[in-house]
């Protein structure tokens, strides 16, 4: 595929292929992926379990080197190089010896700008957070919740322009998921970050996207991209409405089908 790179700001997978070995035999993870996440865009990777999205996030970040294709970044062969993006992870990683104002900084702190240069801006973002009161509080003092809260104001304070979140919500109750999706939603607005997020929640992607990209079982291959067709800002009663739960049912059935002819081969 041919790519016009010159759009600032946007992400573009080209054609990457990863393959590991197991046991001796090549274990085929991605199979020449495809996809673009423009400047500013919210845009996540629905997929079933094990097919590689996680893998993909890792190539995207320098983590793992494709055994072919390319990640382009700002019109920058990015591909195999570390540091140029911010990442939120499944479980919030804080360091527990760490109070949560030393916590959100540190991603600044990794990239060579002093303590001192972030700290009224990480104060400004705990308040925006709600965390205002627990900036000098330890992880360990934190609900579920919040502690997710502050590994986001982490990467939101990270200098790089793209963030990657890994299912960040996952290991929450439905509630406090809920909430956080509302809040990530208020945030992301005010201040468009470019996002990729993976999830297994179809209303999740929905709910928070631009553009959904649906990728089938391992070796994972893009099987399916939607524009999500709502304005923003949005709010919760849309997952009540009529298209909604459409379109929620079309990517299911497209996960579902995709699933099973994985199994009959």
């Amino acid at each position: 595929m041919n790519y016009n790179h010159e759009a600032s700001g946007d992400l573009w997978i080209e054609n990457l292929v990863q393959t590991f070995e197991q046991d001796g035999k090549p274990l085929h993870i991605l199979n020449g992926i495809n996809l673009r996440v423009k400047h500013g865009e919210f845009v996540s990777l629905l997929g079933p379990s094990g097919c590689g999205k996680s893998t993909l996030l890792q190539n995207i970040g320098g983590l793992l080197t494709p055994k072919s294709g390319r990640v382009i970044l700002q019109g920058k062969d990015i591909t195999g190089q570390k540091g140029h993006i911010s990442y939120m992870p499944q479980q919030p990683a804080l360091l527990p010896w760490r109070d949560v104002l030393s916590n959100v900084v540190l991603g600044s702190e990794i990239a060579g700008v002093k303590r001192s240069q972030m700290k009224a801006k990480a104060v400004e973002w705990l308040e925006k957070a709600g965390l205002a009161s627990f900036a000098h509080a330890y992880p360990h003092m934190l609900s579920g919740g919040m502690q997710q809260r502050v590994s986001f104001v982490r990467a939101m304070l990270s200098p790089q322009s793209f963030m990657c979140l890994d299912e960040p919500f996952g290991a929450l109750d439905a509630i406090t998921r809920l909430e956080m999706q509302q809040w990530l939603l208020q945030i992301w607005e005010e201040h468009r970050k470019t996002v990729l997020l993976i999830t297994h929640s179809i209303e999740e992607a929905l709910l928070l996207s631009d553009r959904i990209y649906v990728f089938s079982p391992r070796p994972a291959k893009v099987i399916q991209q939607h524009l999500v067709p709502f304005a923003r800002p949005r709010r919760e009663e849309l997952i009540y409405s009529h298209t909604f739960n459409e379109l929620k049912s079309d990517i299911y059935r497209t996960l579902k089908g995709s699933m099973a002819s994985a199994h009959d081969h």
